[in-house]
C-alpha cells in the first residue's frame, strides 16, 4: 500500500469522525460537509506534498 494510501485512509477517518462528532453534538448539517470538504482538500494537498517524487538532478 502506497504512502498517498494511507494518508487517504487516514483522512477518511477524520471526515467519519467529524460527522459522527456532529450528529452527536448536533451541529448543523452544512457546518459539518463544510468541515469535510475542507479536510478532504487538506489531505490531499498534504498526501501529495509528503508523497511526490522528487524531481531527478540535472546532469552534469
Amino acid at each position: 500500500m502506497s504512502n498517498f494510501m494511507i494518508y487517504m485512509i487516514g483522512i477518511v477517518v477524520l471526515i467519519v469522525a467529524l460527522f459522527v462528532a456532529g450528529s452527536t453534538f448536533g451541529w448543523p448539517q452544512s457546518y459539518v460537509l463544510i468541515g469535510a470538504v475542507v479536510l478532504l482538500g487538506i489531505g490531499i494537498l498534504a498526501g501529495v506534498t509528503s508523497t511526490k517524487r522528487r524531481d531527478p538532478p540535472a546532469g552534469e
